[in-house]
């Protein structure tokens, strides 16, 4: 572990257990996927829907939306080869649980990187690019109502939040380069043309996705193995 991340965590952990309401807030911050996801789906919906200089700004969207399905992958990539044990559960650490917390089932999870900072950066930097105004707020909002109660509760290190984050902008920046954004994103503006209902159906349902953090397509992929697994 290294002495930023060691200085950081242990700083932070000194407020834990002070106030049970606090410790409890912080903990249904983290857990609320209305807070999290919802929020920022419902930001991104407001931007698509604003009148001026439409065309670019759904061209934006959708570049940021597109580019963070691959980040995720390489996120679950790395976490899969670099295994970093989370605060909560570190021994050296002797961490201290807030109120409300539970470090069960987390032994096996590795912390780096972070793939909430991930999406949730990179949807947030895609804001920013179609609405500055809008997007300073939702970068705002996602370092603090996502990415902080992460460190405070001990899901992460700081460096495991800052690399989620920076893949995530990193991907969204790349696909926003004026080259890449027409063609990657062409194609579902024409399927909005054509046909706009089928086109807003899937997008709902892949938005839906993203407030709900994939947990339905995780529990069908889940139930699919476990039966043939069965079978």
């Amino acid at each position: 572990m290294n002495s930023f991340d060691l200085s950081i965590v242990s700083f932070i952990n000194r407020f834990a257990q002070r106030s049970p309401t606090f410790d409890q807030l912080v903990v249904f911050l983290s857990i609320s996927r209305l807070l999290k996801g919802g929020v920022i789906v419902g930001i991104l919906w407001w931007v698509w829907f604003e009148n001026d200089d439409v065309r670019r700004k759904r061209e934006t969207l959708l570049a940021a939306i597109i580019a963070s399905m691959p980040g995720l992958l390489i996120a679950r990539v790395l976490s899969a080869l670099i295994y970093r044990a989370r605060p909560a559960v570190e021994p050296q650490l002797a961490f201290r649980l807030p109120y409300g917390m539970a470090a069960a089932g987390w032994q096996q999870v590795s912390s780096f990187p972070s793939d909430h900072a991930l999406l949730f950066f990179a949807l947030a930097t895609g804001i920013f690019y179609a609405s500055r105004r809008i997007g300073w707020f939702s970068l705002v909002y996602v370092s603090i109502c996502i990415c902080l109660p992460r460190l405070y509760l001990g899901e992460h290190y700081v460096t495991d939040i800052v690399a989620g984050a920076a893949l995530g902008v990193a991907a969204v920046w790349a696909a926003n380069r004026p080259a890449l954004r027409r063609p990657l994103t062409s194609w579902a503006l024409r399927w909005m043309d054509a046909k706009p209902s089928q086109f807003y159906c899937f997008a709902f349902l892949v938005t839906y996705q993203i407030a709900e953090l994939f947990d339905p397509v995780i529990k069908i992929i889940e139930f699919i193995v476990y039966r043939r697994l069965r079978a």
